[in-house]
């Protein structure tokens, strides 16, 4: 065990590191600042308190053998295994989750791996879309659909900077965010397909062929130009202009509903993860009120508890 700040506190550091979040080199820079030292001890009565809930809720249910998620030799895998796969299993689970380093830095790094290439990856087509909206003279469309990538990058980032037992949280509460807009909408792939008919527009015609046969010949032919890039600019409030922007609103409709449910219900799910501490099962019970669903909720904490990764998420 260290000396200094870790011994007057009475804790292990990799705890300090991985359960509570704190950098190796700020515990050894900072080993005598007794400002950090209470920073820390704040950090574990909060920790404490938590998984302390998780531990009396067990018992309250007369759970047998709930003595063991004290037992940092319990893995949470282990857990759902010995509790069930119900409230009481992932409650089980995420309480020691919450107290063991070894499990809390693999859960924060392992669920991270899992999702992140959602959110990287719909920025990165977002960023294509703008680009051939600002290559085709249509910086209004351009700015709202950059914005819309700025906002879910700002939202990755923020779930992000959370540490330890809370990013676990955090990343599991961002998961299960995307895992429900991509079950409800299907968004990954609506921004995939969007993209790719601005950079094959023969694929547009080919698949939109029965909506678009009802558009007039002549107009028909001057938005396939336009997509072509045979015509590269286009008078604004124009016949053209008009015939245009009601057509990208149609297909862009989805982009609205990201910025409406995705982000809305990102910042309350993820929010609800880094304020909380009302314990495991509190933090459950929050889950279950936004996504309306119990047993949605436990499923997908079942999975990612227990393969620490989140099926269907990841767009290519």
């Amino acid at each position: 065990m260290s000396r200094g700040l870790i011994t007057h506190l009475m804790l292990n550091e990799e705890y300090v590191i991985h359960v509570l979040g704190y950098k190796r080199t700020m515990l050894v820079e900072g080993r005598y600042n007794m400002a950090l030292q209470q920073e820390i001890l704040e950090a574990h009565l909060i920790a404490e308190d938590f998984w302390r809930q998780g531990y009396e809720f067990l018992k309250k249910k007369g759970v047998e053998g709930f003595e063991a998620v004290k037992d940092k030799a319990l893995e949470v895998p282990q857990a759902i295994k010995k509790f069930g796969d119900d409230t009481i299993g992932v409650v089980a689970a995420i309480t020691a989750m919450c107290r063991d380093p070894e499990e809390a830095k693999s859960y924060s790094t392992g669920i991270n791996a899992s999702i992140r290439m959602w959110p990287k990856r719909l920025i990165r087509n977002l960023a294509g879309i703008t680009r051939w909206m600002e290559e085709h003279q249509m910086p209004t469309f351009a700015k709202g659909v950059k914005k819309l990538a700025e906002m879910i990058k700002t939202l990755w980032e923020g779930t992000k900077k959370a540490n330890g037992w809370v990013k676990s949280l955090s990343m599991m509460a961002f998961g299960l965010t995307v895992k429900y807009m991509e079950e409800e909408f299907g968004i990954s792939e609506k921004v995939k397909t969007l993209r790719n008919y601005m950079e094959k527009p023969a694929d547009l015609f080919s698949d939109l062929k029965d909506e678009l046969k009802d558009m007039g010949s002549e107009a028909l032919e001057d938005i396939k130009d336009f997509f072509k890039g045979e015509i590269t600019a286009v008078v604004e409030n124009s016949d053209l202009f008009k015939q245009i922007t009601s057509f990208l609103e149609e297909k862009l409709g989805f982009l609205q509903t990201i910025k409406d449910k995705f982000f809305k219900m990102g910042k309350e799910v993820v929010g609800k993860a880094l304020a909380t501490f009302a314990g495991p099962i509190g933090w459950i019970k929050e889950l279950y009120s936004l996504f309306k669903s119990s047993s949605w909720v436990l499923s997908h904490l079942k999975e990612m508890l227990t393969k620490v990764t989140l099926s269907g998420i990841n767009p290519t």
